[in-house]
């Protein structure tokens, strides 16, 4: 079964000028027949100083993670205003893996089965894992903090849960902590998949971060290195990402 059957949108988050990542989504999508739209709205260049001050409370965020921000919460309302059932979004550095079609229809059949508000991680992100993800007898593997944003499908629950807790609170976290935090306080129940089927491109190697000063410095090769030793050491073998 075809992704675009399982899910009512495909989103890809990127910036306008991000040339080599927008060549490579597109190489991506089409690899697994995957229908899709760019996010491009609220590049950092491009947000007008009355939505920062409106959404963003005082913090050391910089513009380019609340570009992001605004970015995620985009879908959310398109999830919202056009009534969608659930959504996929993919952040422009993701991997997908060989079988990423057939895995994910996997996990969306369980997803069926979930009370509304969820929140299902495609990713590895920072190779992280569950205890006993991999021996997991399902597909979904509840419990456990989001490391990344890189890969998510959500409910209309949730992105409704979402809205609603921004309209109340301005916002001081990165994308992965600020649904971290609201996910936990308005109900909203993560899972994890027993195979992860994205790795990031920025973690891996492919691509130079843009958004961690860390990874940025050190560079691209420490970067393939010590994920792949990371792997190694956290999940051997098992893993499919």
């Amino acid at each position: 079964m075809r992704v675009n059957q399982l899910v009512d949108a495909v989103f890809v988050l990127s910036v306008r000028t991000f040339d080599d990542r927008i060549r490579h989504m597109r190489r991506e999508m089409a690899k697994h027949g995957i229908d899709f739209g760019f996010v491009f709205e609220f590049d950092a260049n491009a947000i007008p100083p009355e939505l920062i001050e409106r959404t963003f409370a005082p913090s050391d965020m910089k513009i380019s993670h609340q570009s992001l921000v605004l970015k995620h919460i985009h879908t959310w309302r398109q999830c919202v205003e056009r009534g969608w059932r659930r959504v996929l979004v993919l952040e422009d550095d993701a991997e997908l893996a060989e079988g990423f079609a057939d895995a994910f229809a996997q996990a969306m059949r369980e997803a069926d089965a979930l009370d509304p508000g969820y929140l299902i991680y495609l990713g590895c992100g920072d190779n992280k894992y569950l205890a006993g993800q991999a021996s997991s007898p399902t597909v979904l593997v509840a419990g456990g903090s989001l490391p990344a944003t890189d890969a998510i499908v959500f409910d209309r629950t949730a992105a409704e849960r979402r809205l609603a807790w921004i309209a109340r609170h301005r916002i001081a976290r990165p994308a992965d902590w600020l649904m971290r935090e609201v996910d936990a306080a308005t109900g909203i129940r993560h899972y994890w998949l027993r195979s992860p089927i994205v790795r990031q491109g920025s973690m891996s190697g492919r691509f130079r971060s843009v958004l961690d000063d860390k990874r940025r410095f050190r560079g691209r090769w420490y970067a393939w290195i010590r994920y792949r030793w990371d792997r190694w050491r956290r999940w051997g073998l098992k893993g499919r990402a």
